[in-house]
């Protein structure tokens, strides 16, 4: 294994790293800014999805589910069609964490980029300073 296999292969991840997070706070955290800007924080405020004008997505089902994101944040109501609201002790955590920031997709599309050009330039600049430098420094 070369260095360069393990260079595009953490740029990889990194990208990875970077569609996901766009596209938690652009789908599930809409949910959440929605259910902050009710103050839905108890039972008694609680709201369903349609009063919400939200859907049901399977990244949201994701996240509400027991083991999701939104697992000790997010509670529902046990009816039979589910209310949502904000647990009061998450609601500071929430609003850091889901704050409307504007990252759109072409700053995904534009961190992505630079990715592929940073490994790029390493794939084609890491054998030239390898010989410059194994011949500044030559072995016994």
């Amino acid at each position: 294994m070369n260095i360069t296999f393990v260079v595009w292969t953490v740029l990889t991840g990194i990208g990875i790293a970077i569609v996901y997070l766009w596209y938690q706070r652009k789908f599930v955290g809409n949910f959440v800014r929605k259910l902050l800007t009710i103050d839905a924080c108890s039972p008694e405020t609680a709201v369903s999805m349609e009063e919400l004008h939200c859907k049901m997505t399977p990244p949201l089902q994701l996240a509400l589910r027991e083991e999701g994101a939104l697992q000790d944040a997010v509670l529902k109501t046990e009816e039979e069609t589910p209310r949502y609201y904000v647990a009061p002790e998450k609601k500071k955590m929430l609003e850091a964490k889901y704050k409307n920031e504007n990252v759109g997709f072409f700053a995904v599309l534009l961190g992505i980029c630079i990715l592929v050009v940073v490994g790029v330039l390493f794939t084609v600049l890491y054998p030239v300073l390898s010989d410059f430098l194994g011949g500044m420094f030559p072995g016994e």
